[in-house]
């Protein structure tokens, strides 16, 4: 066999892998679990930074975003044929896994917006960098984009693992709706300019969301 007739058939077996594989909900939610570990990792981090005004370990911050953006994509490629979750208990594990790491990311952003100031004093290049790593990881989890295959970003996939008449789909909905402002709210802290071009657009999907649609019907 040619190397050039090996390569296709190589690219062609990994190509079928792909297609076909799938992962279990456990794995999901243990990927879950631990993405949340980094995420409050990544806070504890900002936090530290800004408690010491010590500029050494900003690079951290953008190895471990980077890290959580890394396993997010692999995660989405695999998720692909992952069936409807019908088992209650299993659902239960990953939407914990899910609602974990959604509170490391409010935690995280919070953290970034809270530290906007220091950070920007100790070193310039955060008034550019952290927004872009933080739309970075907002698009791998959030957005979706043409990182991603298929094009659906990471919560996208976990919320249609839920039956859509389950409350978890319904939950997972609406505190996907809340990490779009969070996001919002620290890019706007390094970057004014973003935040008052944009603030409109985030306050439309904040009012359309299902905890802002249940205040307005319970105000009738």
């Amino acid at each position: 066999m040619s190397r050039l007739l090996f390569s296709l058939v190589a690219v062609l077996c990994l190509c079928t892998r792909w297609a076909v594989a799938t992962l279990t909900s456990g794995e999901i939610a243990n990927s879950l679990n631990e993405l949340a570990q980094q995420g409050f990792a990544a806070k504890n981090l900002v936090l530290a930074i800004n408690s010491t005004a010590d500029p050494g370990p900003i690079s951290d911050i953008y190895t471990q975003i980077d890290t959580m953006v890394a396993v997010v994509l692999t995660d989405v490629k695999f998720m692909t044929n992952t069936p409807i979750i019908t088992d209650q208990a299993e659902e239960q594990d990953v939407y914990e896994g899910y609602s974990n790491f959604v509170q490391s990311l409010f935690e995280l952003m919070d953290a970034l917006s809270s530290s906007a100031a220091q950070l920007k004093s100790i070193n310039q290049t955060t008034k550019t960098k952290i927004p872009s790593e933080i739309r970075i990881l907002q698009s791998a989890v959030d957005i979706g984009d043409e990182m991603l295959i298929p094009r659906k970003a990471y919560f996208y996939n976990i919320i249609g693992l839920f039956p859509a008449n389950s409350s978890y789909n319904a939950q997972a909905n609406n505190q996907k709706a809340q990490v779009d402002m969070h996001c919002f709210q620290a890019v706007w802290a390094f970057d004014l300019s973003y935040g008052n071009s944009n603030q409109a657009i985030f306050q439309k999907r904040s009012d359309n969301s299902l905890h802002s649609r249940r205040m307005k019907r319970g105000s009738l």
